[in-house]
């Protein structure tokens, strides 16, 4: 009988892969080690950068060899990474722990979805995927919550390049969980019968992006209203915190309750995504989610945080019902292909979004580019809504049957 997918050890593999200490520290270590916020968010850019030049080889790679051993390969690279912060003085020597961070994160996109996806429909339960992708994502966001909880405290009692090569030895706990996850990869498995070049794979995936409209805006959504306002901000979020001039064992407390929230988000995603009703539920969640997050920009104060904490919960429930929606289009094409795709879009959108905090930074305060990005997702996530609904309509229009009418 062939073994089924472990969920409770993917589960395990989600949870270290995110409980560093070092997560809600880093922007401060760099700040500490003397680079400035534009530095930093230079840094940021950097580390997509990377990321963007060993997308679609990694991609292509996960579709067309063993998904498994390439996420093993992900968790020994960013193992690496945080060896070298340990070591690191200057602005040279963190990019180069972002050159294996960043192609850890392209190993990992799409990889990771791939793989689960196909071991639920090898078993007939591809209508479990939202709910096991959320549950992965909970169990990521409760390793963060006691990743930045430990680092807190420990940034009291030891110095925070410390904490970086602690970071290392979690991800080695990582990879363990990581080399049991059970292997399946139809994509790799027809490449046996079929004679498919690399080119081919990365061809049918890029049309597929540009012939389906779900697939298409759905990632713009994706990229640049959902990432732009969580998964890149957040970058810069321990920035809030000290602006607000709080301490290490405050940054803790207050990252803990936001990926708690994040937790909750992604961990009742499938059940909220059953009881909404109304159609296009993921623009209504997006603009939502951007009115808390203008709220609390406009407030700026800390104690308000918990609004910045529901715009979190909001965006990623909109984020696992998306992905959802992205996964379900796929279906002969090579899956981890074209999430590398989305990544490349979405790397290449961080480095816009960083240039421009770095631009906005030596212009105006940090809440007025809070502002700003507010003001941007509400704008963005509105014309998305209307390209949809057009297209929508005019797909239906092409698929209404002739009526003929017989004198």
């Amino acid at each position: 009988m062939e073994k089924k997918f472990n969920e409770k050890t993917f589960y395990s593999y989600k949870f270290l892969n995110d409980c560093l200490p070092i997560y809600a520290l880093y922007a401060i270590l760099f700040k500490e080690k003397g680079l400035s916020i534009a530095e930093i968010a230079l840094l940021f850019s950097f580390w997509s950068f990377v990321a963007i030049l060993s997308e679609i080889p990694s991609g292509v790679l996960a579709d067309r060899w063993n998904r498994k051993y390439i996420i093993c390969i992900a968790s020994v690279l960013k193992s690496i990474c945080y060896v070298i912060w340990f070591f690191s003085h200057s602005f040279l020597m963190f990019a180069a722990g972002f050159i294996f961070w960043g192609i850890s994160d392209s190993l990992a996109t799409g990889t990771e979805e791939s793989l689960i996806y196909d071991n639920l429909k090898n078993e007939n339960r591809t209508d479990d995927f939202i709910k096991v992708y959320g549950r992965g994502r909970f169990f990521s966001s409760l390793g963060n919550i006691v990743g930045v909880i430990s680092g807190g405290v420990l940034a009291y009692f030891i110095e925070i390049n410390v904490i970086s090569l602690m970071s290392t030895v979690i991800m080695i706990l990582c990879f363990i969980f990581a080399s049991q996850l059970k292997e399946k990869n139809f994509y790799s498995e027809r490449m046996v019968k079929e004679k498919v070049s690399y080119f081919k794979t990365l061809h049918d995936a890029i049309k597929l992006c540009f012939k389906n409209y779900k697939i298409l805006l759905g990632m713009v959504f994706l990229i640049f209203v959902i990432c732009i306002s969580t998964e890149y901000s957040d970058e810069f979020d321990a920035l809030i915190i000290d602006d607000f001039g709080l301490g290490y064992i405050w940054l803790s407390i207050i990252f803990g309750i936001r990926f708690v929230l994040l937790a909750a988000g992604n961990h009742f995603a499938d059940v909220i995504e059953k009881k909404i009703k109304f159609k296009n539920k993921v623009f209504i969640l997006g603009l939502v989610g951007s009115g808390f997050m203008l709220a609390f920009s406009l407030i700026w104060n800390s104690y308000v945080l918990i609004i910045f904490g529901i715009f979190c919960m909001v965006m990623t429930v909109a984020e696992v019902i998306q992905m959802n929606v992205i996964q379900n289009e796929i279906n002969e094409e090579g899956r981890a292909t074209v999430m590398s795709l989305f990544g490349i879009c979405q790397n290449i959108a961080m480095i816009l979004f960083s240039s421009t905090i770095a631009l906005l930074a030596g212009m105006y305060d940090l809440r007025m580019c809070y502002i700003i990005i507010s003001m941007y997702c509400i704008i963005a996530t509105a014309i998305l809504f209307f390209v949809f609904i057009i297209n929508k309509r005019m797909l239906l229009k092409k698929t209404e049957p002739v009526k003929i009418t017989l004198k």
